[in-house]
């Protein structure tokens, strides 16, 4: 698709992502773009669920691009409100993990991430869903989900915190038991963590399923089998180097649909957000795409 050049640009800013570092958009996004001819307006985030609020209106009152400024919370609210719609999506990254960011190969310099609101090009990708909860990078069950939702608790967030919550979990941490089918086929057994993924990242380029697409109308489904603690330390290797899939208990399957009939468990992340899991559920790709600039 063609370059943006210029046009009617809304930004959505989560304040309080990346240690508040989203205000500087103010100073540093916005008078770039109008030098550019951009007409631009913006608007922070007052209260969970408000970005897919103003992302719709935005669309709906003609805005070109509509860009989230945040973590991958902010970029998942922000696509919930375009999703099916012609209006693309822009991405100024200063969260902790970026994971759709990082996927597609945005900068987290906040100068040059606004060089591509411009000078990029526009992608439709796919958008998976979790029973109603649709999301863009990866939704999952068991440590990842735990992590999660120990994350959302935390009086602070940021790696550091995200690392120190996952070396606590990893000591007391014990598997679930599972019962779905992937494509009709039957898995029953304990898991560590089931991934689901449309990105092959979690974020801070840790890749759990290193042969996804988001453009391939397939759902990756990375299954983690329990091991001896001793293997942490190399399975926190094999994130970081695309190698995770070699490890005698990860089992990866590509599928258009998943049932998850049993899990002892109430908890799922997507896109790193935690969530009540209702059982049984199904991971399906959405019926709608969504427009990203990168």
């Amino acid at each position: 698709m063609a370059q943006l050049k210029t046009g009617k640009i809304f930004l959505i800013i989560n304040n309080y992502a990346g240690h508040q570092e989203g205000a500087k958009a103010v100073e540093i996004v916005i008078p770039w773009l109008q030098k550019n001819g951009c007409e631009v307006e913006y608007t922070f985030t007052q209260y969970a669920g408000h970005a897919t609020e103003l992302a719709l209106k935005a669309s709906l009152a003609g805005f070109d691009l509509v860009v989230a400024v945040g973590g991958d919370g902010t970029v998942n609210e922000v696509a919930q409100g375009l999703i099916g719609t012609q209006t693309s999506m822009g991405i100024v990254p200063v969260g902790s993990g970026n994971g759709l960011a990082r996927e597609l190969g945005i900068s987290m310099n906040m100068k040059k991430s606004a060089h591509t609101l411009i000078e990029g090009v526009n992608l439709q990708i796919d958008v998976c869903k979790l029973n109603n909860q649709r999301y863009l990078c990866t939704s999952g069950i068991g440590f990842d989900a735990q992590v999660a939702d120990q994350m959302s608790k935390a009086s602070s967030r940021g790696l550091q915190r995200y690392i120190q919550l996952v070396i606590k979990e990893s000591i007391i941490y014990k598997p679930i038991n599972v019962k779905m089918k992937i494509d009709g086929k039957l898995i029953h057994q304990p898991v560590f963590l089931i991934t689901f993924a449309n990105a092959s990242q979690f974020g801070n380029n840790a890749y759990i399923a290193p042969a996804a697409s988001m453009t391939d109308g397939l759902i990756d489904v990375i299954v983690v089998k329990p091991f001896h603690k001793i293997w942490l330390p190399i399975l926190s290797l094999t994130l970081f180097t695309k190698i995770i899939h070699k490890l005698p208990f990860v089992d990866c399957y590509k599928a258009s649909k998943v049932e998850l009939e049993w899990a002892d468990t109430s908890i799922f992340h997507f896109d790193g957000e935690p969530g009540t899991l209702t059982i049984p559920a199904t991971i399906t790709i959405d019926s709608n795409k969504i427009i990203v600039r990168h």
